[in-house]
């Protein structure tokens, strides 16, 4: 369960889909209380709304910005505002800037035991017939050959279900998301870029597990269906970015994931891999973040663009910014 979760939240930290992704919306579709109910819980979160925000210490100005790593049709009018704002910056930091991401590549083709099961039975004989045929179905809707990831490992193999199929065609389209647009704007700025994540640092998080473990949780995810969530959450998603509704994009998707349980047990179980994957992905890494933040952004003025779920919550960014002494203000995204 926690292969997916994990999966799926590393997405959603900084991914939602464009029009391609259209639907229904799962949140307008909720009963209107349910619907009040996870507004209420959203409002509760510090900084639970907002996408664009200046910070400032001792007279040192930065810009963060939330934000969406696959193409979006409002980017280009995100990358105006930054513009028209003339934002003061000395460099430009990413969650990964496009070298990281090129080096954790070949780190995985160096070490594919780190992503591959190397040894025995494949994931079509250690899943077996009825889970291996609905993977399949899966990642052929995706357009990937269901053979390819006979050895993947579970956690792997839930970065790519993770992606809803709508999306697949706009990355082989090499569609830019906005952080690439952000480095892109860097780059025509002449500014330095530089990356918040390392490679060590995501794996010791994504491919933790052991590969029993993993296997067990894929399982699980199979048997409550949790892929059919994928497809069915990221119209919504897409409209509550759209509206900076950041936090309550995380609600819903806690909501339909828990609305999955079909007893208490299996809820409260639920419950406890949610708040695990929020603590591993989202504020450990904030936190990891903020101590190189906390004192680089008061000498050194910078664009810093991570996932938008990043901001909110005691532990989101922001909240850790403003406990450190910065004055935190939201600033109008177009």
């Amino acid at each position: 369960m926690r292969t997916l979760l994990s999966a799926l939240a590393f997405l959603l930290t900084a991914t939602t889909l464009h029009a391609a992704c259209e639907g229904p919306d799962a949140f307008l579709q909720l009963p209107p209380d349910t619907q009040a109910d996870l507004r209420a819980k959203a409002a509760q979160v510090p900084y639970s709304s907002g996408t664009l925000w200046q910070v400032e210490k001792d007279g040192v100005t930065s810009t963060l910005l939330g934000t969406l790593h696959v193409a979006h049709p409002m980017h280009a009018d995100t990358i105006d505002t930054l513009l028209e704002g003339e934002f003061a910056a000395n460099q430009v930091l990413l969650e990964l800037t496009s070298p990281a991401q090129v080096a954790f590549q070949q780190h995985l083709v160096d070490h594919p035991g780190v992503f591959l099961i190397e040894t025995g039975d494949s994931l079509i004989d250690r899943l077996g017939d009825t889970h291996w045929a609905t993977i399949s179905s899966e990642l052929q809707s995706r357009g990937f050959p269901p053979f390819m990831a006979a050895r993947y490992q579970p956690w792997f193999l839930g970065l790519t279900l993770a992606m809803p199929p709508c999306a697949m065609a706009e990355i082989a389209a090499g569609k830019k998301g906005l952080d690439h647009m952000v480095e892109q704007l860097a780059h025509d700025l002449g500014l330095p870029t530089d990356s918040l994540d390392s490679t060590e640092g995501l794996l010791a998080i994504l491919a933790a597990d052991p590969l029993d473990e993993q296997l067990k949780e894929m399982i699980w995810s199979l048997e409550l269906d949790l892929f059919e969530d994928v497809s069915t959450q990221f119209p919504a998603m897409i409209s509550l970015y759209e509206q900076e509704d950041i936090q309550l994009i995380w609600e819903l998707g806690r909501h339909m994931t828990l609305a999955r349980a079909k007893n208490d047990a299996t809820a409260r179980d639920l419950a406890a891999l949610l708040a695990e994957v929020q603590t591993e992905l989202i504020e450990t890494r904030n936190r990891q973040w903020a101590n190189r933040l906390i004192p680089e952004l008061a000498t050194t003025p910078s664009l810093v663009a991570v996932g938008a779920l990043h901001m909110p919550g005691e532990a989101g960014l922001l909240r850790l910014l403003e406990t450190a002494g910065y004055t935190v203000t939201r600033l109008p995204l177009r």
